[in-house]
């Protein structure tokens, strides 16, 4: 096998890759890419047996093959090879792979093509997404999912397939991240799917350039393709809870605010927040929002922000954290912050986007000095 690529081919597909290879394998071929090429078509593999994904690269094939080595070898030495030279790959005997650029040669041991696990195939009706809109809903929700392996089925993004819209989901129980996009439904009936968060990160990663996504699903897979990439992964089994049951169909107050100035004092106050619970305090009135923490052993801070509108009061606490990161994944200059009471859900919003809803648990504040 004889192969030539240019530096920046070969290393972006490698680096979306890596991020398969690159966790606990127990299996040493799980720790290696695969490349093939056939008639003219360059491939770049890799596999975890969860998440598999399988990118075409621009290339010159001189002679067929196909070898798998170390992703993270081969990214490395790429990765410090020159941008103006050809970088030559050539299987030698006893799985080795030559990598000549320039005066350059480097030679890695690799392990047999035939022991790489086959992708598997998804047969089903293929929806469609736009790319923009898949990073989108991405990005709004991603945050919010659980990284507990307790309760598994909140491991990842609910796509909630609904005739009129696509609901997407994220929630951990503290928090829910909610928004939604175009119908993806074609077949008329309710239903929907949970791709595991591992999937979903190199989904955002794999398709970050992409114009139109199609999105196949069968038995418990799911296959995402631009044409030139495909990422295939297990669906997440498991019943999605009713998320609609702790979403206020109303709130009573509403507050609308600066989002950079929210955020940069909550990010601020919440140095001086007890680490065992990143507690702090928001104090919401019609003039202004006051963010507090006090913690014996560090010391207290508040900061106060104005609003540019409000219509209630309320004194609430809230897991810094978890306000941080609702905070930076709204993109709109004001946000709205909605309430009910100290022990209700707090809902904040994007001002001039009804398609994104974040909701924050309360935390019990101690006393009014808090």
């Amino acid at each position: 096998m004889e192969l030539t690529f240019e530096k920046d081919d070969l290393l972006y597909a490698l680096q979306v890759l890596q991020g398969v290879t690159g966790g606990r394998n127990t299996l040493p071929i799980l720790s290696n890419v695969l490349i093939r090429a056939e008639d003219s078509r360059i491939e770049c593999i890799a596999t975890d047996l969860e998440v598999g994904i399988k990118m075409q690269v621009d290339g010159a094939v001189k002679e067929d093959g196909a070898f798998t080595v170390s992703a993270k070898k081969l990214v490395d030495i790429v990765k410090e090879l020159p941008v103006d030279k050809p970088i030559d790959l050539v299987t030698t005997a006893n799985d080795r792979v030559e990598i000549t650029c320039g005066d350059g040669v480097y030679k890695i041991i690799g392990l047999p093509d035939e022991e790489f696990p086959q992708l598997p195939s998804v047969e089903g009706e293929a929806l469609s997404i736009g790319g923009e809109t898949l990073m989108d809903v991405i990005q709004k929700t991603e945050f919010a999912a659980s990284t507990e392996e307790v309760r598994y089925f909140l491991n990842g993004l609910y796509f909630n397939l609904l005739t009129d819209r696509t609901e997407v989901v994220a929630t951990d129980g503290k928090r829910l991240a909610l928004t939604h996009c175009e119908s993806l439904n074609t077949s008329g009936e309710a239903s929907g799917f949970i791709v595991p968060l591992k999937a979903v990160r190199e989904i955002a990663k794999t398709f970050v350039d992409a114009g139109e996504v199609e999105v196949s699903i069968f038995e418990n897979q799911i296959l995402f393709t631009d044409g030139n990439a495909t990422l295939t992964t297990r669906l997440v089994e498991g019943e999605y809870p009713n998320y609609e049951k702790i979403i206020p169909e109303s709130t009573d107050g509403r507050t609308v605010v600066s989002r950079d100035q929210i955020l940069s004092a909550t990010r601020r106050v919440a140095l001086l927040s007890n680490p065992k619970n990143y507690l702090i305090c928001l104090e919401i009135d019609t003039e202004q929002i006051q963010v507090s923490a006090r913690t014996p052993e560090l010391g207290e801070a508040h900061e106060t922000v104005p609003v540019a509108s409000g219509n209630a009061s309320v004194r609430i606490g809230l897991d810094a954290r978890l306000l941080v990161q609702a905070l930076a994944h709204i993109q709109t200059e004001s946000l709205a912050i909605e309430f009910i009471g100290e022990l209700n859900p707090v809902l904040i919003k994007p001002v001039s986007d009804d398609e994104y809803i974040s909701l924050i648990m309360p935390m019990r504040l101690e006393g009014p000095s808090e």
